[in-house]
């Protein structure tokens, strides 16, 4: 075999195939096991802490809410567009929480969260490693990478699809895995199961046209070998779905959500990273470790296909440093790989790394699991419980979108409906530009209000918004605390 097969233009995915040199690590408790280790308890520590994001508070109420009535066809939520068409693409996911919570509790659902946390550090971390037949420059290239796709894995359904990628990503990257002898059964099997747990599964799709154009641009057709069953599970992976409770709405929901450009340029997850935030700096140093890695070698057509599609992606709006990573460490990590296997520590020594390591992870795990289940510092608990004793609650509701995650978790959808959310794919344009032009006190902000009929208003207590409330004589403050205001219209 040559030192450096996996720079060759073939590399994929005859470099996956090559006869390995045996170690000491991959068999037998070596440094790979102990990062290994580590990596897995990086990740359940992750995972299990307490639950407190505002998209999945209503994907967690509309998970019971599916349980108990079926699927919704009309938005449940709100009071503006009742009834509005309204595909529930996480329906899946939904019902898994809904299922945990019912059977365990939120604890069931935080577990959840640490198993599938530590499943993707603990298997990306592998195959790093078996790409690069090196533990050290598995850590080197997982610290940025990794890290950085962690920094997005909060309890939303996205982190069900960062794992549903990286499964993908194996099967194409390591051929005689399980996996990946099996490409007709596990594509369409992956595919399907992330078409109905979050958007992003179109990703999935574009990432085995990338891997596809780049072969048969290497000189290997897509309609012949390894390539063709690649292309036919995803053609029947396509095909299936259409076979969901939403058919082709279901299909059409990514592209969808992406002609709301115009709406979704304002929220934080959908703008450009910036190196200011955690994911962003972690991402910024991937991008510069992964340019270093292709400077120094010769990578293939079908490698740069793949890699420059996805740092694009990422570079395009920071909710997509999730996968981005994901997509990119294993060509970086082939490219990398070192032509003579490093020597492993004594056995004996390793045993007792990974012994300390799975103890002070589960220490870590186990002081983070103690919390309580729920953290909602952040949110208007007390205010929504004051219009709740007072009577108040029913009544045409105006707070945040992220606020409105938790009215309906805690009170919705029969006990109080909210203006708007960020279910940005549902609302209109209209009407989300009416809440926006609101929450920044645009011009005519009060006309707004009085033509929704709005007549209560929960909002943070240092917001514009709230100071200007406090100067008109048609609103009076009810309740004020650390965290939010409330006003209820006057007369």
């Amino acid at each position: 075999m040559r030192p450096l097969l996996q720079n060759a233009p073939d590399a994929l995915p005859q470099a996956p195939d090559a006869p390995q040199p045996k170690r000491r690590g991959l068999g037998r408790p070596g440094m790979a096991a102990v990062f290994t280790a580590a990596w897995i308890v990086f990740g359940a520590a992750l995972g299990i802490h307490p639950l407190k994001d505002n998209s999945f508070f209503w994907h967690l109420r509309t998970g019971h809410w599916i349980i108990d009535h079926g699927f919704p066809r009309g938005d449940i939520y709100s009071y503006t567009v009742p009834g509005r068409p309204w595909v529930v693409q996480s329906w899946l996911a939904e019902v898994l929480y809904g299922g945990l919570d019912d059977l365990f509790g939120p604890i069931g659902v935080r577990v959840f969260g640490a198993v599938l946390s530590a499943a993707i550090a603990g298997l990306a971390f592998r195959l790093a490693m078996r790409l690069a037949r090196d533990h050290v420059t598995a850590v080197f290239l997982g610290i940025p990478a990794i890290l950085g796709s962690a920094m997005l894995w909060s309890e939303r359904p996205l982190a069900i699809g960062v794992l549903t990628l990286l499964l993908l990503v194996s099967l194409v990257e390591l051929p005689e895995s399980r996996l990946g002898r099996r490409p007709l059964v596990a594509i369409p099997v992956l595919l399907y199961v992330w078409a109905n747990v979050h958007g992003t599964w179109a990703i999935g799709f574009g990432y085995l046209g990338l891997h596809l154009a780049g072969r048969w641009l290497d000189g290997h057709s897509f309609w012949r070998g390894r390539e063709r069953r690649i292309a036919q599970g995803a053609g029947i992976a396509f095909a299936a779905c259409f076979a969901t409770p939403y058919g082709v709405a279901n299909v059409l929901f990514p592209f969808r959500l992406l002609g709301l450009s115009d709406v979704l340029s304002g929220v934080g997850e959908w703008m450009s990273p910036s190196v200011r935030s955690p994911q962003g700096l972690l991402f910024a140093v991937w991008i510069v470790v992964l340019i270093g890695v292709l400077a120094r070698t010769r990578p293939s057509r079908r490698d740069v296909a793949v890699t420059v599609p996805f740092v694009l992606l990422g570079l395009w709006a920071q909710r997509n440093i999730a996968v981005a990573p994901i997509a990119t460490l294993p060509i970086a990590a082939r490219l990398a790989a070192r032509p003579v296997p490093r020597p492993d520590l004594g056995r004996a020594f390793n045993l007792l790394l990974v012994a300390g390591v799975v103890a002070a992870g589960a220490l870590w795990t186990g002081v983070v699991a103690a919390r309580p289940d729920f953290d909602v510092r952040e949110y208007p608990v007390a205010a929504l419980r004051a219009l709740d004793e007072r009577g108040q609650l029913g009544q045409r509701l105006f707070t945040t979108d992220v606020w409105a995650g938790y009215t309906m978790l805690t009170y919705g959808p029969d006990r109080q409906k909210v203006f708007a959310d960020d279910r940005y794919d549902m609302y209109p344009r209209r009407l989300s530009q009416r809440y926006a032009d609101v929450a920044a006190v645009a011009p005519r902000w009060a006309e707004i209000l009085d033509a929704y009929r709005v007549t209560v208003v929960v909002w943070p207590r240092d917001a514009p918004l709230t100071q200007a409330l406090v100067r008109d004589a048609h609103w009076r403050r009810t309740y004020l605390d650390g965290t939010a205001a409330v006003f209820v219209r006057a007369g």
